[in-house]
């Protein structure tokens, strides 16, 4: 059976697919950093890594979940599943909100496929309790991608953060700050019916209380695509995960409804479609009151590349160096120069963005004197509109 499980994965081109786009949100990072900096913050591959690492063993705790339960998937939805995930995975190079891949899945099953769709889950009567299962999981798979999204947002994206340089209606250089992560959830479920193929593979059937049932594995994608331009990120961080804790605890509640009433489950799916969209834009709201604009005096921090000592400095996003060696910074060059007067030691006054002064320092790599390891606003970028 696990090897079957296995193999109804890899036979997938959604999957190949999915991996892709994990393996190009650290590409895109990487290039673009180096665009504007001329350097990558981080060169290494942390989010096509975290793609696999967050996602797996998850699948593996809910797969053994759904198989004990024996939770089921309708095969008509299963097929444009496949479908709807291809072109979203295109669509993750501006943007990312996994859940709505269940959920525009749903709405065309219902949409594109009625004859196929009610046969699976009637809207409109009661009938075997498959059914009902079937009705159930849809929003079981809508609260799982929203509930782990909201995990996968709080441990990495003030992570994964990059800075990225625009410039302001005034014409003055301003940063903001971005973070995307994907991961994959492999769950395993059980498809009615006798016949179902994939490229060149065919499912075999295994019996299930007298009914025939195909074993597949569904690629599950969560993930976030984080902005923050006029907050601290962990303002922003908590905003969007509030939204998305709610809706997915509405997406359970929404799976119980059916469960038990699955007449209901055409109106509870319009229900919880408005709810998603709503908070999706609400969490995109990004105005506040913090500016990372570039200052007439000092230098601002944008970055911090990892084990370099400027990651021992209690530096953060937002920062403005005003004093590197008690000597005045002004701009970059200035920062330079100070840094260079002692070549194995760093001090720094630091202004917040809150208006506290802080000092810090630490000692510099006697093999590299010039890499602090700051990233602030180059003398030259080419800027995005």
């Amino acid at each position: 059976m696990l090897i079957e499980l296995l193999i109804s994965l890899v036979a997938q081109p959604l999957l190949w697919c999915l991996v892709l786009a994990g393996y190009l949100v650290s590409r895109r990072r990487i290039q673009r950093e180096r665009q504007t900096f001329h350097i990558a913050i981080d060169s290494h591959l942390n989010e096509f890594k975290a793609f696999f690492i967050y996602g797996l063993p998850l699948g593996i705790i809910l797969s053994v979940v759904t198989l004990l339960l024996s939770l089921k998937l309708a095969s008509a939805w299963w097929t444009l599943y496949q479908i709807i995930g291809i072109v979203s995975a295109v669509l993750t190079v501006s943007f990312v909100w996994p859940t709505a891949i269940v959920l525009v899945t749903t709405l065309l099953a219902i949409t594109l496929l009625p004859n196929s769709w009610r046969l699976a889950v009637p809207l409109f009567t009661t009938q075997a309790a498959t059914n009902r299962v079937i009705a159930a999981v849809l929003f079981l798979l809508l609260a799982v991608s929203a509930l782990a999204s909201v995990g996968l947002r709080q441990r990495l994206a003030l992570k994964n953060l990059s800075p990225r340089i625009t410039e302001s209606n005034r014409g003055r250089r301003t940063g903001y700050f971005q973070a995307q992560q994907l991961a994959l959830v492999p769950l395993a479920f059980f498809v009615p019916g006798s016949k179902l193929t994939s490229g060149l593979f065919a499912w075999s059937t295994v019996q299930v209380a007298g009914n025939q049932y195909h074993l597949v594995v569904l690629p599950l994608l969560i993930g976030f695509l984080l902005t923050v331009r006029q907050q601290l990120p962990a303002m922003q961080i908590k905003r969007q995960n509030r939204w998305q804790l709610v809706t997915g605890l509405i997406y359970l509640l929404s799976a119980v409804i059916v469960y038990l009433r699955p007449t209901l489950f055409l109106p509870v799916l319009v229900v919880a479609a408005v709810v998603a969209v709503g908070g999706w834009l609400g969490a995109r709201q990004n105005r506040g009151s913090v500016h990372y604009t570039e200052p007439f005096n000092g230098v601002m921090v944008l970055g911090i590349q990892p084990a370099t000592p400027a990651a021992k400095m209690d530096l953060v996003a937002g920062d403005i160096i005003l004093e590197c060696n008690n000597l005045a910074v002004r701009d970059e060059d200035s920062f330079y120069a100070a840094r260079m007067t002692d070549p194995t030691y760093c001090h720094l006054r630091v202004k917040t963005m809150t208006g506290d002064i802080k000092i810090t320092e630490s000692a510099i790599f006697a093999d590299a004197p010039h890499n602090l390891g700051v990233m602030t606003f180059p003398q030259q970028v080419a800027t995005e509109q």
